[in-house]
């Protein structure tokens, strides 16, 4: 045994060194890959496997990551690795982007991502980036040799039961602020040293700043602009990453996620301070999705990449990834008003109801999904339904959001800790242990919340509770350090959402001035409302609005409104004035 610890800390020094010879990127092969014969992920792998008496090594790839092309082409090309590989392996390759069950178990292990099992399921070494076949051969060896399994300790402290909570212990908010403090880039802007393009935190900052935190203002500029330096001259995508502390040297890596953390980012900026370069950013975003990521079908194809092997457009089509887009058209179309991006958005959610909805309110990844249903569907898809409602005040999109929240709490509540799992099945028989991805539960609270304050439904408020219950646990608070998303979702639980009611027909010219005037109002956390008495009460009837001779604007809280506005431009100060009344 203590042999054995050895020589596992053996691979752990190649494994070290291997990283800082290379860089992590993440894809799956785009173009055609060198041998060896990949084959599937399934059961039938890892029963083969033991027939056989041989490991199984997965490679976890993107198609729009430069090194995970670089690695085909370099180390899996390589004569003595193929060598090695078909005695003693069955290589297994997977599109990162297509199992989101897969990618969000092994994420902390960037693309491409190398996980080597016993024929058990065992995890035995799990290794990040491009490895070189100088170290990707030793490592082989000596697990071939030794397949004890790799300890790479616990990332966060125990899961604890199921409890509702909608605030964080104060020890906990004041040491997620002070890593937040300690990763700021003051030299450059941004956090940490490469600047990834974090949807999550742009929202944060920028609801910060629009509450009168002047430090976050401040933060929220520099980051904003940092944004801006991550969109490609020729093309308008947004990298995901820079590889340079100063943003000189954005990478070809193009993901949705990307586009749509930036085109909220600067959409909710132009909202906050009119500056016209955050609009001619956006609108850089803006065409790029609607000029080379939009299918003829409507729909928004996966991601885009540039580097090693050019791959250029994925051309397949997710739920999640037509979710995330419609989001970010949205946030343009409701800072600025500019109808093309709501055709967009429209377009893309017409395109996943028809080809993506299940039939139960949920929706499945890709045309035919080889596990799932996965949770980031549903969500993302809900979102952006949710959004649509409120960009429109159309009721079927509120009606396909409420559907999308019941499927959630209906498929992925883990009742033991109230989280939220990724998948709905095991990605195998042999992984059954569940999945409770941070980003996606953070996603959840405040879809859950702004759902339950739309809808008047409290079970999704109460499923918001039971989420951030997790979130406030040992299980995350000790696993993450970067928490803006988590701080995020606790404001908009302790907090009521900004509420602006429009009455007035939806075909009046002046009822529709006074809606694009709240729409443009620079908070994320809103609850925007366009009541046409004609089509019957409010499905949340909180409030009885009094009758009005002609379009009117009402500010409300859970205990008094404003006055009456009937002028587009007394909006934003109308709510101003309730905001402050609230603070």
């Amino acid at each position: 045994m203590a042999g054995g610890m050895l020589r596992r800390r053996g691979c752990r020094v190649a494994l070290s060194l291997a990283l800082t010879l290379g860089a992590a990127g993440s894809s799956p092969a785009g173009p055609a890959a060198a041998p060896p014969a990949w084959v599937e992920w399934s059961d039938d792998t890892f029963a083969r496997a033991k027939r056989e008496h041989k490991l199984v090594l997965l490679s976890l790839q993107s198609w729009w990551c430069p090194w995970c092309h670089t690695m085909n082409e370099t180390t899996y090309g390589d004569p003595e690795v193929r060598e090695v590989i078909a005695g003693h392996f069955i290589a297994v390759r997977v599109d990162q982007d297509s199992r989101p069950d897969l990618s969000q178990r092994y994420e902390r292990w960037g693309w491409p991502a190398t996980v080597i099992f016993g024929p058990d399921g065992t995890e035995i070494v799990k290794l990040r980036g491009f490895y070189s076949p100088k170290f990707f051969l030793p490592i082989l060896r000596e697990t071939i040799r030794d397949p004890s399994p790799v300890d790479y300790g616990k990332l966060g402290g125990d899961e604890r039961a199921a409890a509702q909570t909608t605030r964080l212990p104060e020890q906990d908010r004041r040491e997620i602020l002070a890593f937040i403090d300690k990763s700021w880039d003051g030299a450059h802007g941004g956090f940490g040293p490469q600047k990834l393009a974090d949807g999550p935190t742009y929202t944060w900052l920028l609801e910060r700043a629009y509450l009168g935190d002047g430090h976050a203002a401040a933060r929220a500029r520099r980051t904003i602009d940092g944004v801006i330096r991550l969109i490609d001259r020729e093309t308008g995508a947004v990298s995901q990453v820079t590889l340079a502390r100063d943003y000189s040297r954005p990478a070809k890596e193009h993901p949705m996620f990307a586009q749509e953390g930036a085109l909220k980012g600067l959409a909710h900026a132009y909202a906050l301070w009119r500056e016209p370069r955050h609009l001619i950013a956006a609108r850089r975003v803006v065409a790029f999705l609607a000029n080379t990521m939009r299918g003829p079908n409507g729909g928004f194809y996966s991601s885009f990449g540039r580097e090693r092997g050019n791959p250029g457009v994925d051309r397949r089509q997710y739920a999640r990834e037509n979710g995330l887009a419609i989001q970010g058209l949205l946030a343009y179309h409701d800072a600025t008003g500019e109808t093309r991006a709501l055709d967009l958005a429209r377009g893309a959610a017409r395109w996943a109801l028809a080809n993506r909805a299940r039939g139960d309110g949920g929706f499945n990844h890709a045309e035919r999904d080889a596990a799932g249903p996965y949770l980031g569907d549903a969500l993302a898809m809900g979102q952006a339904l949710l959004a649509l409602h409120r960009s429109t005040g159309e009721r079927e999109w509120l009606t396909h959001a409420r559907a999308a929240g019941d499927f959630i709490l209906r498929t992925f509540v883990d009742p033991g800790t109230g989280a939220l799992v990724a998948s709905a099945s095991p990605d195998a028989a042999h992984l059954t242990a569940p999945i409770k991805q941070k980003d996606d539960n953070a996603a959840a609270v405040r879809f859950l919340n702004l759902l339950a304050a739309y809808t008047g439904e409290g079970r999704f408020r109460q499923a918001a509770e039971s989420v951030f219950g997790y979130l406030a646990s040992p299980a995350v608070l000790e696993a993450y350090g970067f928490l803006p998303d988590v701080l995020h979702a606790e404001y908009e639980l302790t907090h009521e959402p900004v509420h602006v009611t429009v009455i007035g027909g939806k075909d009046d010219p002046r009822a529709q001035a006074l809606y694009r005037a709240a729409l443009r109002y620079p908070s994320a956390h809103k609850r925007a409302e366009w009541w046409d008495r004609r089509e019957g009460t409010l499905p949340n009837p909180d409030v009885a609005y009094p009758e009005h001779p002609q379009a009117a604007v009402f500010a409300c809280t859970s205990t008094f409104c404003s006055l009456p506005v009937t002028d587009p431009t007394r909006v934003a100060p109308a709510l101003d004035r309730l905001q402050r009344a609230l603070r």
